[in-house]
């Protein structure tokens, strides 16, 4: 059996995160978790959700969604699985647990950055079909959001396991370079073991 993997991303909403961690999550046969879905089925709505974005109780959208993510990230590795834990992994914090997370599981981290062009990302966030793991936004949210991407995202460190990837390119192009970098980061993992 070959070591699960934590496949974490970063990239503004438009970049590809989604696109290509479903098809990621098919080619690996991983359990794929998706932030947004996930909040979506436990407060009900995209009102509901919104509503508690703006009120006092706004970090049960987080606290509780991630604790969720995480309990089922753990089991998943525990049991054999890789994850793609399709959620915007900007701060190096965040990234740090995960991989404690997969240090305990026995599991390798992965983090893969989509690189897409700013008013690439505005463009597909403000125009793409509205799906309960991917949610549209007009122009002046999406240019928001992702002007808040570029500024309060830490990049990541010399000691993380990443793929820099082109949100532009085509699927394929994108598993070609993630399959050759990560079995690097396998190799590298037998090595040290």
């Amino acid at each position: 059996m070959t070591t699960p993997l934590i496949v974490m991303f970063i990239g503004p909403p438009g970049s590809g995160k989604t696109y290509f961690g479903t098809r990621l999550a098919k080619e690996l046969g991983a359990l794929r978790l998706n932030s947004d879905a996930l909040r979506l089925s436990m407060f009900g709505s995209l009102e509901e959700i919104e509503m508690i974005r703006h009120s006092e109780n706004r970090s049960l959208l987080y606290d509780q969604v991630f604790g969720a993510m995480n309990y089922a990230t753990e089991q998943a590795l525990l049991a054999g699985y890789s994850v793609v834990y399709d959620a915007q992994q900007a701060k190096r914090s965040d990234r740090k647990r995960m991989e404690a997370l997969a240090s305990k599981c026995g599991a390798i981290p992965i983090l893969v950055w989509l690189d897409t062009e700013p008013e690439v990302a505005i463009y597909r966030s403000s125009n793409r079909d509205q799906h309960n793991d991917s949610h549209r936004y007009d122009e002046v949210k999406s240019r928001m959001l992702v002007e808040r991407f570029a500024h309060n995202t830490d990049l990541p460190e010399i000691d993380e396991n990443l793929i820099k990837i082109s949100g532009e390119t085509k699927f394929e192009d994108q598993y070609a370079i993630f399959q050759k970098v990560a079995e690097e980061f396998q190799d590298n993992e037998t090595i040290t073991a």
